[in-house]
C-alpha cells in the first residue's frame, strides 16, 4: 500500500509525540517496527506512514489547539480538525453550565499545567468527571459519560486562531440512554481510527 500525504511541521510533531505509543500498539497486533536512533530522517519519514496508518487518511488534517480557563491556571493542548463537531448536551447539569464540548481520544489531549488547580465533581452515574479549575470555576475539559476513554473539550476555551469551522448537534442529555442509541457514533469520537475500524471490520465478521 502507497500513501500519498502532504508533510507539515505539526504533522512531524503529532508524528515523533506519538511514535512509541504507536510502536506498542504494533506490537499487539503481532508487527514490529525497528528504527536506528542515529537515522533520524528515516525514522520521520517512517513515523509519518505509520501515524497515516493509524490515525487514517481522514484525520490527517489535525491541528494542534491550545487553551485553558479564565485564570489562566489550567492549560491545555489538544489534537483535533480545525472543522469542530460540536455537542450541546441539555442533561440537567450541562443546561445549568450550558456545556458544548468536542469528544477526542486522550492521547490526543496533553494537560500542560494545572492539575492540582483541577478539582472535580460527579454525580448519578459518577462516570461522567466534571473537573474545573479551584481559581475561576471554568471548565475547560472534562471526561463526558458517553466517551469515559475520551475528553470533552469546550471549543469557546480554545485560544484563537485555529478553528475553522464550528457544527453544533444537539444531544439530548435528559434521555441519556435514547440518544446514544440515536448516536450510534459518538463512541468511535475518543477511539484511534484504526480501532474504529478495526471494531467495525469484526462486527461485520460476526454479522455473517
Amino acid at each position: 500500500m502507497i500513501f500519498y500525504f502532504k508533510f507539515s511541521a505539526s504533522l512531524e510533531e503529532y508524528a515523533h509525540s506519538k511514535l512509541s505509543e504507536i510502536k506498542e500498539q504494533m506490537l499487539r497486533r503481532g508487527l514490529q517496527l525497528s528504527l536506528s536512533p542515529k537515522n533520524a530522517k528515516m525514522q520521520t519519514y517512517v513515523s509519518y506512514i505509520i501515524v497515516c496508518y493509524f490515525v487514517s487518511i481522514d484525520r490527517m488534517d489535525l491541528v494542534k489547539h491550545t487553551g485553558g480557563c479564565h485564570c489562566g491556571a489550567v492549560r491545555f493542548q489538544v489534537w483535533s480538525s480545525p472543522d469542530l463537531h460540536v455537542f450541546h448536551c441539555n442533561c440537567s447539569i450541562c443546561t445549568k453550565k450550558q456545556n458544548h464540548h468536542f469528544i477526542v481520544p486522550k492521547n490526543a489531549f496533553t494537560l500542560l499545567q494545572g492539575l492540582d488547580n483541577l478539582t472535580t465533581y460527579t454525580f448519578n452515574t459518577h462516570v461522567a468527571q466534571h473537573t474545573f479549575c479551584k481559581t475561576c470555576g471554568v471548565q475547560s475539559f472534562y471526561t463526558p459519560r458517553s466517551n469515559p476513554d475520551g475528553y470533552g473539550v469546550a471549543p469557546h476555551c480554545l485560544d484563537p486562531g485555529t478553528v475553522r469551522s464550528v457544527t453544533v448537534e444537539n444531544f439530548c442529555g435528559d434521555k441519556w440512554e435514547e440518544s446514544m442509541q440515536a448516536h450510534r457514533n459518538i463512541r468511535d469520537m475518543s477511539r484511534h481510527a484504526s480501532d474504529t475500524a478495526h471494531n467495525k471490520n469484526t462486527d461485520t465478521v460476526a454479522q455473517e
